[in-house]
């Protein structure tokens, strides 16, 4: 088993304007986690989250000429990517998080499941649960932003085998209580980390939170960025962690699932 993966949290600010903008934005990223194995971005972040029109403009299939350069830009420097993207497939839009490792091969896409509010639900349709990626002896399940108000979508991946949520998300004013309370929570009841990878600031009516963090199994925050400004933010992520806290705090084996329907 790896004894760790060290992950990055790229808290992105301006939303980028074009596929060029996007991938400058993945470099910067690159730039400044030069020891990171993955760098986590938030949702949408490729393409941005608040205006409708750059959605529909930046929106890819998941198979594009894009999404390829972002897997030449994987391959040449050495690290994974997960990211938001606004995906075009099945004759439908999606709100996806793509992971792709570093040696530039496609790993993962998911489709929000839960779409939160008219602005989501007019722009895209809901997807299916993630699946269960195997990442430098670590196993990790993407949920992005909503998903995680759902406490049946972490323990689903939970009970998958998922070690590691990685959640990308674009929270926004009042619902500081995400950060604070929800992730360190999911992660706790869950025996968990949680890598949560927000946005901040103005993106036309949304006002972004920040407050991207990586918490640990006991709820323990390893990394946080501020509420203000883009940020880059860097931790550990150890298997034996997840195991270690497991021993002693094992909800998953004691959870009474003959007396609670999830249903």
């Amino acid at each position: 088993m790896t004894d760790s993966l060290r992950i990055a949290v790229a808290q992105t600010g301006t939303a980028p304007e074009s596929h060029d903008a996007a991938i400058a934005l993945l470099e910067q990223s690159i730039a400044g986690a030069p020891a990171a194995e993955l760098i986590v971005l938030p949702e949408l972040a490729l393409c941005g989250y608040g205006d409708a029109e750059r959605v529909r403009r930046l929106a890819v299939a998941q198979h594009s000429p894009f999404i390829e350069r972002v897997q030449d830009l994987a391959r040449r420097a050495g690290k994974g990517f997960i990211a938001g993207y606004a995906e075009e497939g099945d004759g439908v839009r999606y709100n996806s998080a793509i992971a792709i490792g570093s040696d530039g091969a496609i790993r993962g896409n998911y489709r929000k499941v839960n779409l939160w509010g008219p602005h989501e639900k007019s722009l895209f349709s809901p997807g299916t649960p993630s699946t269960v990626m195997e990442w430098g002896g670590l196993k990790l399940g993407l949920l992005i932003c909503y998903d995680l108000e759902f406490a049946e979508a972490a323990r689903d991946l939970v009970l998958r085998g998922a070690d590691t949520l990685i959640v990308i998300s674009a929270t926004s004013h009042p619902y500081r209580v995400v950060p604070e309370v929800l992730v360190p929570a999911r992660g706790y009841e869950n025996g968990c980390h949680v890598v949560y990878a927000n946005v901040v600031g103005l993106d036309a009516g949304f006002n972004f939170i920040g407050m991207s963090r990586i918490t640990a199994p006991d709820g323990s925050v390893l990394a946080a960025a501020p509420a203000e400004g883009p940020a880059l933010i860097e931790a550990e992520v150890k298997p034996a962690t997840v195991h270690a806290w497991r021993v002693g705090h094992n909800y998953l084996a004691d959870r009474r699932s003959d007396l609670y329907r999830l249903g």
